[in-house]
């Protein structure tokens, strides 16, 4: 259940506040959410990478028909990137590799300062 709230969290926060500041800030809500919620390291890298992942993908196809593919021609031609599909497949995957480490850095500060007892219980007596 908090794998599929902290997706959806970054999701949406991903989808609204790069139209508002700058792109490098979807590291910000997956640090905080990474730090507020105890998991493994390997849940919380794929939460914020397909929760960014998939908001860039709605992202790009929304500039890209916005603009009618020009914007994507050019970026083509300065990346030698062979269609617009796989533009989009890279910007999103950057993005979600970006922010599955801002989610990796929450949870590594919460290690730090949270003192977790041991899981394993072995008793010597």
């Amino acid at each position: 259940m908090n794998f599929i709230l902290r997706t959806l969290i970054i999701g949406i926060s991903s989808y609204y506040i790069p139209s508002i500041l700058p792109w490098w800030t979807i590291i910000i809500i997956p640090f905080i959410l990474g730090s507020l919620f105890d998991d493994n390291y390997l849940s919380h890298f794929l939460s914020g990478f397909i929760g960014t992942g998939v908001a860039w993908i709605f992202i790009i196809l929304s500039i890209d028909f916005n603009t009618q593919s020009i914007l994507s021609e050019k970026i083509i031609k300065v990346l030698e990137v062979d269609s617009v599909n796989y533009l989009i497949i890279l910007i999103s995957v950057v993005g979600g590799i970006v922010s599955g480490l801002g989610m990796i850095t929450g949870y590594s500060f919460r290690r730090i300062f949270i003192n977790e007892k041991d899981k394993r219980d072995f008793r010597f007596n």
